[in-house]
This record gives C-alpha cells, structure tokens and sequence, in this order.
C-alpha cells in the first residue's frame, strides 16, 4: 500500500472509531490496532489524535463542499440555484449524521475544538457562492452596497441556522424546508427596492474621567 494509501485507510478507521465509540474513548492504540498498523506507523503520518481527528473533518468537508461546487457554477437561474444548493447541503450534513452524529453535533453546535475546521467549510462556501452572487445579483437596491460576498455571508447565515435540526430524528425535511425559506426570503431582498435607507452610527462624545 502506497503512503497516501495507508493514511487515508487510518484516516477512514479513525472515522469508524470516532463514530462508534466517541472521540474521548479513542486512542492511538485503537486506532493503530483497528487498522492493523503499529503505533509508530501512525506517528509517521500524524503527530497526534488531533491531528487524524482534524483529518476526518477535511474528508467529510470534500464530501460536502464537491456537489456543492458544481451547483454553484451551474448555468441554472438564481432563484433555482439558491433551493437545490440550500437542499443538496441540508441532504450532505444528514449523510453525515448517518456516518458519525457525534461529528455532525459538534458541526451543529460549533464545538470548540472543530470551530476552525468549521470555519474552513465556512470559507469554502463563500468562495464557492461570490461569483454565483457576483453574476446574478448586480444592480441590487439593497441598502449599503453589499458585495457578493455579503450575500454569499448572509445566505449561509441563514442556512447554518438550520444545522442544529440535523441532530434530531426526522430534521432532515424541516432543515430543507426552511433552506427554501431561506432562498425565497434572500430573492425577495433582491428583487424588491428597500423603502428606507442604512442609519448612520451615532456618534458620542467620549466622556473624559476627572
């Protein structure tokens, strides 16, 4: 077996661990004796259980981020793009739940110790929609000049708002019901003119200590 071989096989049976018996509970003995390896073979490819658990997240985030690409850059209308990209990402993170729930609570949840591979999936996203935003929402009304990425930032605001659902039994079909919510509600802002305009922060005098 090749060395790419050999560390996603680990990276894979980490994945089964981590499922099955939690991340607490594993251990780099379970994992080298699940994969059939030495302890110092896994040591070759990642310095600690962090490091592999950070591994399986990057592999779950290609399994997320790769369709979501391709809708992203398809020639369909926005207003289509918007349902079918909020309910193929809905439909991934359940995929996940179905392989490791523990992962996809802390996904849910924002746990701290994946915050910034949550982040990364984040930032993914974003540069995945700028253009998508870019091509379709020039010429906006809205208050404030948004960017693409502005629009790219609050449409996903509003779909990780709908992460949490995906923990619990039967969330799947509510998550991708509000994700449709979520497009209609963002197509509406862009084609309706904003009756008001942005206040201006007010500005206060900075009280001096006599």
């Amino acid at each position: 077996m090749t060395k790419r071989g050999t560390r996603e096989m680990i990276v894979d049976v980490a994945a089964g661990l981590f499922a099955t018996v939690g991340l607490r509970r594993t251990t780099m003995e379970t994992i080298a004796a699940a994969a059939g390896r030495g302890r110092r073979t896994l040591y070759m490819y990642f310095k600690n259980k962090a490091e592999i658990y950070d591994a399986v997240v990057d592999m779950e985030i290609k399994k997320i981020t790769g369709p979501l690409s391709n809708l992203a850059r398809s020639d369909e209308p926005l207003s289509v793009i918007l349902v079918l990209y909020g309910e193929e990402r809905a439909r991934r993170l359940n995929d996940l739940a179905s392989r490791n729930p523990l992962l996809l609570r802390d996904f849910a949840q924002g746990h701290s110790r994946i915050e910034r591979l949550r982040e990364k999936l984040h930032r993914l996203e974003i540069k995945m929609l700028k253009p998508l935003f870019k091509r379709n929402a020039t010429g906006s009304s809205a208050p404030g000049n948004p960017s693409p990425e502005d629009y790219a930032s609050l449409y996903l605001s509003l779909l990780r708002g709908n992460d949490r659902l995906l923990t619990k039994t039967d969330g799947l079909h509510e998550a991708i019901r509000l994700s449709s919510l979520s497009a209609w509600l963002l197509l509406r802002a862009l084609e309706t003119d904003y009756p008001g305009s942005v206040p201006e922060p007010e500005s206060h005098p900075r009280k001096t200590v006599s």
